[in-house]
């Protein structure tokens, strides 16, 4: 199956985001002292590995080679996750999360509509549909932080150390 080139861009940026998010999600897992709330990152961050690699062997299939993204396109990636404060709250990481989420679901979604066959189509209502529950699970765990103060995520609201993410 041949793709068109712009196919074969989103699923490049597709991938950035990916490890973006896979990343954002393993430093942000290893800083904090509630085991349950590590696990559910950790879970997150291999989720996000799970769609690169879909992404890569898609487009491994598409033109017969890895992707080789160029540098440009890694900056623009980059500007589409924003990146919290270094006095971020819990509350503040849990919606820049849910928010990344939704700009994920937004970029499936949009691609989707915009593919020009129906595997195309497939695979990214298929990644917009995950990106969604993402989004659902982590803007229902802000709306616990925010409803009762007294159930947490994690043991307590302490300032993030980001230095992994810069």
């Amino acid at each position: 199956m041949k793709a068109s080139e712009e196919v074969l861009s989103i699923i490049e940026l597709g991938i950035l985001q990916e490890i973006k998010a896979r990343d954002f999600y393993r430093s942000i897992a290893t800083q904090l002292p509630d085991k349950g709330a590590s696990l559910k990152l950790s879970i997150m961050a291999d989720t996000e590995e799970e769609h690169r690699k879909i992404l890569a062997n898609w487009y491994k299939g598409l033109v017969g080679r890895d992707p080789v993204i160029p540098e440009s396109r890694k900056k623009e990636a980059k500007r589409m996750v924003a990146t919290p404060p270094r006095d971020a709250t819990l509350k503040d990481v849990v919606k820049l999360i849910y928010e990344a989420e939704e700009k994920a679901y937004r970029f499936y979604k949009e691609a989707a509509e915009k593919a020009e066959g129906t595997d195309s189509k497939k695979v990214f209502e298929k990644l917009a549909k995950m990106e969604k529950s993402h989004e659902d699970f982590f803007r229902g765990e802000y709306q616990t932080l925010v409803e009762d103060a007294s159930i947490r995520f994690g043991d307590e609201e302490i300032p993030w150390m980001i230095e992994a993410m810069e």
